[in-house]
């Protein structure tokens, strides 16, 4: 199967490189595709760069429109059968994708979804206030889904899962959206540790928490009008 990986970039310039070459020596054939909202800090020109030695893919949009809708993007355009989305700032444990694609290339999965909160996952270092809102955040989507982690931006599917889908997400967490609408059967987490940007700096804040009550909003009415 071919797999393509959505990478959502902002600011990204000293992550990427990196990135990009420990994606590929663990899938070497993998298509990567950089969603860039027109970095200030030159990652977008760094990606056109890379095109040039690596199988990679750049998307430029004019400004900063949200990472829901940039991961929508890169769906738009990828062409592997299997579609996988990770953070670009290497918070993410690379040594993790083979345990998440396995399962839907051995059929025993359709949506594979890295998990800090079962067993074996965790999250290395974050603020007490960023770990209540997550907290919050994930007992809010208990109604749609008995997921553990559906807050997770590390996440493998068979392409299938999302057709068809009409995504309404603006803010970070569209792997709710794909849970609540997408066509899967089986739907598994592997436990991972979430750790630690070693550069540059977090784009979570206030303005995506309210981004995220508004996407919760629309699910929960998405939910009730589909019985």
């Amino acid at each position: 199967m071919n797999i393509s990986i959505i990478l959502p970039t902002f600011n990204e310039r000293k992550n990427l490189s990196i990135l990009v070459k420990k994606i590929l020596k663990i899938l070497p054939k993998a298509e990567l595709m950089v969603v860039d909202d027109n970095s200030p800090d030159g990652t977008g020109k760094l990606a056109d760069e890379l095109t040039k030695k690596y199988p990679l893919k750049v998307i430029h949009r004019e400004k900063r429109l949200g990472l829901s809708t940039a991961i929508v993007a890169g769906f738009k355009k990828s062409k592997g059968s299997i579609i996988g989305v990770m953070d670009a700032d290497l918070s993410h444990p690379l040594e993790l994708i083979p345990k998440l694609v396995d399962p839907i290339v051995k059929n025993k999965a359709d949506f594979v979804i890295g998990s800090r909160n079962i067993k074996g996952g965790s999250v290395e270092v974050w603020p007490l206030h960023r770990k209540f809102i997550s907290k919050i955040a994930t007992l809010m989507a208990r109604p749609l889904t008995s997921v553990k982690d559906p807050m997770s931006g590390l996440f493998f599917f068979k392409k299938n899962v999302i057709k068809d889908i009409d995504f309404k997400s603006k803010g970070y967490k569209i792997c709710l959206e794909i849970i609540v609408k997408g066509n899967y059967r089986n739907i598994i987490e592997v436990p991972y540790k979430f750790g630690t940007r070693k550069v540059g700096t977090s784009k979570l804040n206030y303005k995506e928490y309210f981004k995220y009550l508004i996407d919760w909003v629309r699910l929960i009415g998405y939910r009730i009008n589909r019985k």
